[in-house]
This record gives C-alpha cells, sequence and structure tokens, in this order.
C-alpha cells in the first residue's frame, strides 16, 4: 500500500500547487487499487518521500510534485503496463499528425502543385491516431491494464 501525501498548510495558496497535489492524490489512489507489487510500491513510496518535507518552497514543490508524477507514471507503465485514460490516444494522436499527416500533407502539395495543401494531412493523420489510440485505450481498459485517473 503507498501511504498518501500529507497535505500542507500552503496547497491552498497556489491554485496550481492544489491541482499538482490533487493530481498526486489521485495517481496515488488508483495505485491503490490496483495489485502493485511490493518492490514498485516501495520504489514508489521512496519516491514520495521526499514531498513530505515542510521546508520545501512552494514553487519548487510544486515542480518536484509534477516531475515525480511524471517518474512514476513511466514507472508502472514501463514495469507493470499500466497507462491513465487516454494515454494511448493523446501519444497516438501526435504520431498520427507527425509521422502520418505530414507525408501526406507533402503527397497531397506536390500532386497539386500547391503548397497551400500541406496542411491537408494533418487532420487525416490526426484521426488515424486518435483512431489507433483509442482502440488500444480499450484493450488497456479490458485487460485491466488503465489507472483510474486520465
Amino acid at each position: 500500500m503507498i501511504p498518501k501525501l500529507q497535505p500542507r498548510t500552503d496547497v491552498v495558496q497556489s491554485e496550481k500547487l492544489t491541482r499538482e497535489f490533487d493530481d498526486m492524490q489521485r495517481l496515488i489512489d488508483a495505485l491503490n487499487s490496483k495489485e502493485i507489487p511490493e518492490g514498485i510500491a516501495t520504489a514508489i513510496t521512496q519516491q514520495l518521500e521526499p514531498l513530505s518535507s515542510q521546508g520545501i518552497p512552494v514553487a519548487q514543490y510544486t515542480t518536484s510534485l509534477k516531475a515525480t508524477r511524471s517518474s512514476i507514471l513511466k514507472l508502472v507503465e514501463k514495469q507493470l503496463k499500466l497507462v491513465p485514460q487516454k494515454h494511448h490516444q493523446k501519444l497516438w494522436m501526435a504520431l498520427g499528425m507527425t509521422a502520418l499527416g505530414l507525408p501526406f500533407g507533402v503527397v497531397f502539395a506536390l500532386m497539386l502543385k500547391n503548397f497551400a495543401f500541406l496542411g491537408l494531412g494533418m487532420p487525416i493523420g490526426m484521426g488515424i491516431g486518435i483512431g489507433i489510440g483509442t482502440k488500444l485505450d480499450e484493450q488497456a481498459k479490458a485487460e485491466g491494464r488503465q489507472l483510474d485517473l486520465e
């Protein structure tokens, strides 16, 4: 079981800090709802220990929360194949736009001999990427590998 962070008195002073703190608490709740092996739970707890210090300035604490949250998500994705909701959709949307959309746009622009059509491939690539990502997200949910957070 991964322990929750203790609320700080200065959390309410900053909207950004409040949002990051709440996101971290939701991540911990989502991880605790899954069966996490003891070794990984210990590694996550060790990453959370520096955040329990009250002496960290607000700006640095916000940055540390965000970095730690990202690090934990990468760890559970790599080790346990657990991903947040819409993870694959966001990833594949960007990949579709860059890896598929730009080449399609170049082909359209060259075929029509008008570089105004260069951006035409972007929505095509985005649609293909969102389709692939949505399918992968549905597969992760069906296999129970999706965390209950976005």
